[in-house]
């Protein structure tokens, strides 16, 4: 599951744990800090100290819900990628994109259960805690799925700008072999990047949860992670802006323009129309993964400014259930992509169908 913590530079300013004190309900995601001397070494009662606060009630239904969403996106994705290798008629630029999307989403629902579970399960914070190398491989492969997500979001959005408004020049720029190229070189970078900490890059300390804050060093974390892909997002809410308003201009102008047209003005018609049908379907996809994403980007801002009440008594528990529950929300984006697809790109119903033995009305357009 796509679950990262930011960090939140007042942590080491909060006071010691009180019983009576909102800090007890702080999440273990996040994690507390009780008052420890500066010694170069833990010792055992330090190391005690430093470990996961009591097990909240409500992350059991974190983790089914969590547990749930990614075994339900499983089976959608990975059909979508049996089908553009099976069928040839598939075999094109924007395709390739989307497959490399389904990629990355079935990254998450098969890499997100190892987080999950070491977090939001006693024995798993106990293992996690104990553990260097699986806490490390389990962060390094939910963000290396995340940030795919985001960048593989990115390349699609950025097909479609060029549709749009170079339409002209796409055919020349957007061709099978640059997008191939294209592909390789995002899931290099970002593998190449998330796994510089597992190998030397990180602050990892026994007794403290496996969590990006307390494992990755903040300047890794915000500079190669956190920024970029803000960067990234924010990039694509942009060219989505400009898309969808070229795309309403163009359905306006659609329903207006009534003349006759010879063959070769209806070819071109025909074929402007089905990159106009591809536009509305990645702007769709787009909207879902913005749709999902926003509570979990909304709860981060918050603890990049929290109010001083919080930072002196501790952040309120419905906050951060929330903050909790909207990873779960997150994850669904995984789930409604191939949907998406079945339902706006008829090239991809048909092969969900034969992959699926379901034989179809010959009528059924």
């Amino acid at each position: 599951m796509c679950l990262i913590d930011y960090d939140i530079d007042w942590v080491d300013t909060l006071p010691s744990v009180k019983a009576d004190g909102f800090l007890n309900e702080m999440d273990n995601s996040t994690f507390e800090h009780q008052s420890v001397t500066n010694h170069t070494a833990f010792d055992n009662t330090a190391i005690e100290a430093l470990k996961p606060v009591v097990f909240h009630s409500w992350y059991t239904g974190v983790l089914v819900s969590g547990l749930f969403i990614l075994a339900a996106g499983v089976p959608g994705n990975l059909i979508t990628i049996l089908a553009y290798f099976k069928y040839e008629q598939l075999h094109s630029p924007t395709n390739i994109l989307i497959c490399s999307q389904s990629i990355g989403d079935l990254f998450t629902c098969m890499t997100g259960p190892l987080y999950t579970i070491l977090n939001y399960t006693e024995v798993g914070q106990a293992v996690a805690s104990s553990r260097k190398y699986l806490c490390l491989v389990s962060l390094v492969l939910i963000n290396t799925a995340l940030q795919s997500s985001i960048t593989n979001i990115l390349a699609l959005s950025t097909e479609r700008f060029i549709a749009v408004y170079f339409s002209l020049h796409y055919y020349n720029w957007v061709t099978e072999t640059n997008v191939k190229r294209a592909v390789v070189v995002i899931w290099t970078v970002v593998i190449s990047i998330n796994c510089i900490p597992i190998f030397a890059w990180n602050i990892w300390t026994p007794g403290l949860p496996c969590t990006s804050v307390t494992v990755y060093p903040q300047i890794f974390f915000q500079g190669y992670f956190i920024i970029p892909s803000l960067i990234c997002m924010l990039i694509c809410a942009v060219e989505n802006s400009l898309i969808a308003l070229m795309a309403v201009q163009k359905q306006r102008s659609i329903t207006a323009a009534v003349v006759v047209q010879n063959a070769d003005q209806q070819t071109e018609e025909v074929r402007s129309g089905n990159q106009f049908k591809v536009t509305k379907m990645l702007l769709l996809i787009s909207g879902c993964f913005y749709a999902t994403w926003l509570p979990w980007i909304i709860f981060n801002s918050i603890f990049f400014g929290l109010p001083s009440s919080w930072k002196k008594y501790g952040v309120p528990t419905w906050i951060l259930v929330a903050f909790e529950y909207s990873k779960v929300i997150l994850v669904a984006n995984a789930i409604a992509n191939p949907f998406i697809y079945g339902w706006k790109n008829l090239l991809f119903r048909n092969a969900y169908y034969k992959l699926l033995g379901i034989k179809r009305n010959p009528n059924e357009l």
